[in-house]
């Protein structure tokens, strides 16, 4: 009996032991809820969505108009709120709502829709001047014109009253920006409504590429006029439109002085200003550049459509900066007067690309017969960027002409070596050298180095033969690399245009050159002879240096009391001497005598006193060994005559004897009669005694200087080197 009882026990504590696991079971996730497609109009709406969850539940959008009141909640009866944006697109649209209780998930779609519409726009597209825009109108309704609130460059210049049948007027503002653009206004009345749109052009291409490299003052900065070197810097801008158009700018800035210091502007940034045409090709303050008629710039403002090249001749360039972003606006003109319209805005990359200097390379040539070598002939000339105003030694021009070997040239490759000047030559016999080794190969035959100042100008030099060397060697990308050393002697002149030389200072060059095509400059071939001018050629043109020499001339026995030309006669004495050729290889220096009604007047800065831009003046100067007005006088300074006309190809040296010369508005015209000496004929037995000298060509006669100081005039004297009849 007691065995049962035990075992009842245990099946009662069974019992309970399986009761208990029964309540410890977590009821499954639960989520009753009654539709879930939710569907509004295209206004702003707050649907609800009700749900019944047995336990903590959460609730997700997946569109940003769909905002529900709450993501998340516990166990019961739940109203969902959701915020509907309004519907501003033009097509019905759809988001979801996830509710989820654990696993178990349901998702609402709330489909919103939008009214049905028609519209349609009217599209004006006009120029970008100012103009009215007309619109015809009929209506019986009362209606409106209203510009959109970002087209304040339209505005409603007319309209009429309902019942009307005319016309509505708005008037377009000029577009000055650098793009086009678009605005509108709308017509409206009571139930209707019409929107206009106006596209308007803009007066520049736009262009969307940008580079820019800064190459110093490394183009043709020399001012012939004030024989100094012009300090600007330029910036070579290219620019390019979508359509392949290229406009390349050559624009020009002057450094400044400061405190008598000078100084540059900053090589990475385009300097802000406007910049016009520069035909001289001075380079002056805030110009651009065009190519020059010899056409040996590397970079000049220029422009290329459809691969066909436009020369610029006229124009204006506006450069304005803000924190490295830049609006560049173009205007250039061609020579038929057609004008190009280009703009630029956004940010501009600025390197660098100029060496020590750039040069100008010239092969002389190999006809010079009065030299028994024929070695070839060159001439190399560097303008030098500034790089340290503090540098009192610094060099700002160099040029070097020297001879390598004889044979035939390859105007591509400048020729290596190392050339020094020539001893004296002691063999007299050799005539054609007057005593020098002029043209032997190796040699150097001039060199000249100018120093900048303090202000940037530029102080001239002598040079001690003795140490000048000048090496050429090829690089291996190509470019030469020119060293030279030297001791030079800076000078000035005082008031009087005393020669003022200076402590004799030591300088050297190491400098790496991209070299291009040298310059053919060879003298033409011309055999002595009678000679009719027609043409005066070289890189100069027309344009002459004029020695003035004041009113008196000579000296009297006692070496120091001055002779008037012409007792008690005002009058100037002229040498005009030419830097181009007649004829491509005749130089001619012939000196004049005007009355006294010339004046020099300093017309050129300050550290250039002795310039004049007066010309000399117009008249038909007759030769004549007597002093007198209108005379074409056979003026010699010291030894070296100043009135001669020479064959640069042959040497041969001719001095008026009879004849005249005439100077009339930019011309010159001969009908000379010239001899040479005995000695200037040796060794030349085609050569004739006398020439006949005729025709005349353009010719302007300029950039006066005046060698009237005392100094000057006492060594002139009116002797002829041939004999005159």
């Amino acid at each position: 009996m007691k065995k049962y009882v035990l075992l009842a026990v245990a099946a009662l504590v069974g019992l309970a032991a399986v009761s208990c696991q029964q309540k410890e079971i977590e009821p499954e996730d639960a989520l009753n809820i009654t539709g879930t497609t939710i569907t509004v109009g295209k206004e702003a709406a707050s649907p609800a969505i009700s749900f019944k969850a047995n336990k903590a539940w959460k609730a997700e959008s997946d569109s940003p108009w769909i905002v529900p009141d709450k993501n998340s909640g516990e166990a019961g009866d739940v109203t969902l709120k959701l915020a509907v944006a309004e519907n501003d697109t033009w097509a019905e649209r759809s988001g979801k709502v996830t509710v989820s209780v654990g696993s178990v998930k349901t998702v609402f779609t709330v489909v919103q829709g939008t009214e049905s519409i028609l519209e349609s726009a009217v599209a004006f597209n006009v120029s970008p001047e100012a103009q009215d825009i007309v619109v015809p109108v009929k209506t019986n309704l009362q209606y409106s014109v209203t510009p959109a609130a970002d087209s304040p460059w339209i505005t409603v210049v007319s309209t009429k009253a309902a019942p009307q049948e005319g016309t509505i007027k708005v008037h377009v503002a000029a577009n000055t920006e650098l793009s086009p653009r678009t605005g509108s206004f709308e017509i409206s009345a009571p139930g209707y409504s019409q929107l206009y749109y106006v596209v308007q052009s803009a007066d520049w291409v736009p262009t969307s590429q940008a580079e820019a490299v800064y190459i110093g003052n490394s183009q043709s900065i020399y001012d012939n006029e004030t024989w100094t070197i012009n300090l600007h810097q330029q910036y070579i801008v290219k620019l390019a439109t979508e359509d392949g158009d290229k406009v390349t700018l050559a624009l020009n800035k002057k450094g400044e002085l400061k405190d008598g210091v000078f100084s540059f502007f900053p090589v990475d940034k385009i300097p802000e200003g406007t910049y016009v045409i520069d035909a001289t090709g001075k380079k002056e303050d805030n110009t651009f550049s065009i190519m020059s008629s010899t056409g040996d710039e590397k970079y000049y403002t220029g422009l290329a459509i459809a691969g066909r090249d436009v020369s610029i001749y006229d124009g204006e360039v506006v450069v304005s900066e803000d924190n490295g972003s830049y609006i560049i606006t173009a205007i250039l003109v061609d020579a038929a007067g057609t004008q190009y319209s280009y703009s630029y805005e956004g940010p501009v990359a600025v390197s660098t690309d100029f060496c020590a200097g750039n040069a100008e390379v010239n092969w002389k040539n190999t006809f010079d017969t009065q030299f028994t070598t024929k070695a070839n002939g060159w001439y190399v000339s560097f303008y030098h960027p500034r790089k340290n105003p503090a540098d009192p030694n610094e060099v700002a021009y160099s040029s070097f002409s020297f001879f390598s070997a004889p044979g035939d040239v390859n105007l591509e490759e400048l020729p290596e070596g190392t050339y020094t000047f020539g001893a004296a030559e002691k063999d007299a016999s050799l005539k054609y050298k007057n005593g020098t080794l002029k043209a032997d190969p190796g040699l150097l035959s001039e060199v000249s180095i100018s120093l900048y100042n303090e202000a940037g100008g530029i102080v001239y030099t002598d040079i001690t033969p003795e140490g000048s060397k000048l090496i050429i060697t090829k690089n291996e990308d190509g470019t030469r690399n020119f060293k030279y050393s030297a001791t030079v002697t800076p000078y000035t002149y005082d008031e009087s245009y005393n020669k003022v030389s200076g402590n004799p200072v030591q300088v050297s060059m190491d400098i790496n050159v991209p070299l291009g095509k040298a310059t053919d400059t060879q003298t033409h071939p011309s055999e002595d002879g009678d000679l009719a001018i027609t043409t005066l050629e070289g890189p100069a043109g027309t344009v002459y240096v004029g020695y003035w020499y004041g009113s008196n001339i000579g000296v009297e026995e006692d070496g120091t009391t001055m002779k008037p030309a012409i007792a008690d006669t005002p009058c100037n004495i002229f040498s005009i001497g030419s830097n181009s050729s007649f004829n491509g290889a005749w130089s001619a220096f012939f000196s004049v005598i005007s009355d006294g009604s010339w004046e020099y007047v300093k017309t050129y800065p300050d550290n250039n006193p002795r310039f004049s831009a007066d010309p000399v003046p117009d008249g038909t100067y007759t030769f004549s060994t007597e002093a007198k007005i209108g005379a074409l006088v056979p003026l010699k300074a010291g030894n070296a005559s100043r009135c001669y006309i020479q064959n640069t190809y042959t040497g041969t040296t001719y001095y008026p004897v009879s004849g005249s010369v005439t100077l009339s508005n930019g011309t010159i015209s001969m009908d000379l009669v010239c001899k040479a000496t005995e000695a200037g004929l040796e060794g030349r037995p085609g050569s004739p005694a006398s020439i006949h000298v005729t025709g005349g060509s353009d010719f302007t006669c300029s950039y006066l200087q005046d060698w009237s100081g005392a100094n000057r005039v006492k060594t002139l004297s009116l002797n002829s080197p041939v004999p005159v009849d």
